[in-house]
């Protein structure tokens, strides 16, 4: 009993930011009279319904993890990706994962590149098409289309930091985390491409604000699948770590 209850406790925790940003964009909606698009969607009821929808399909990847590890160890064993190989960090790890990386870093890496990857395929429908989509549809993509692979992607990527496996190149002897090279600075990168874009074609206020709703409408989701995959990561951590079979290397970790 006490072990569940300090369960509940800690999971309150950890995910009380995204409630409280939920909470947050309802209050918003009924104080404003629940204008037509408000947080991309058309009523109050819309909020609870899409933030259920886009967790989960955010969290479902979490479930294929063995699978998904197995299989890109796979396709990079023994071989060189940018002049990188993955291997096992000769050190021990910290299974721990800090409130700022829960909260802000994991969730801010989803949301950017959602958000590259539905601006670049939005543009590259609308460039063939020549038809300029409703606001409706773009958030559709952002949601969906870009929290698919942003899922997927993020999960190994997190689950090698977790699990203490670097990119390691033979020439420079150096080692990095991949949530620091691929995770963090692709995302923000591309993220602020997409940002640039949106300011481009907008009104610096209406920007602000089509910004501020995108970044209320992923967040509550992204640190809900920041914590799950935490979660699973530290019951699992022994099961996972057996489907990479990775070398060690003996050498200084730089997390750039």
């Amino acid at each position: 009993m006490v072990t569940w209850l300090g369960t509940f406790y800690k999971m309150a925790i950890a995910v009380s930011p995204a409630v409280f940003v939920f909470a947050l964009t309802m209050v918003i909606s009924f104080v404003t009279g629940n204008p037509e698009d408000l947080f991309l969607t058309s009523s109050i009821r819309g909020i609870p319904v899409r933030f259920v929808v886009l967790t989960i399909l955010l969290a479902t990847p979490i479930l294929a993890l063995p699978r998904l590890l197995t299989f890109t160890w796979k396709i990079t064993k023994n071989r060189d990706v940018f002049g990188y190989k993955l291997v096992r960090a000769n050190t021990s790890v910290d299974r721990e994962v800090s409130k700022l990386v829960v909260w802000a870093l994991r969730p801010l890496q989803g949301i950017s590149l959602s958000l590259i990857l539905a601006e670049r395929f939005l543009g590259l429908l609308e460039f063939s098409t020549g038809v300029s989509y409703p606001r409706f549809l773009v958030s559709m993509a952002l949601l969906f289309m870009g929290g698919a692979f942003t899922s997927v992607f993020l999960s190994v990527v997190w689950a090698f930091d977790d699990l203490g496996v670097r990119m390691y190149n033979s020439k420079t002897a150096e080692v990095h985390m991949p949530g620091s090279s691929i995770g963090t600075f692709l995302p923000l990168i591309t993220g602020a491409i997409g940002v640039f874009g949106l300011f481009h074609t907008h009104l610096p206020m209406d920007a602000l604000t089509d910004l501020l709703e995108i970044v209320m409408v992923l967040y509550p989701s992204y640190v809900f699948f920041a914590v799950l995959h935490h979660e699973f990561i530290a019951r699992r951590s022994l099961v996972l770590s057996e489907k990479l079979q990775l070398n060690r290397v003996q050498t200084t970790i730089s997390q750039i």
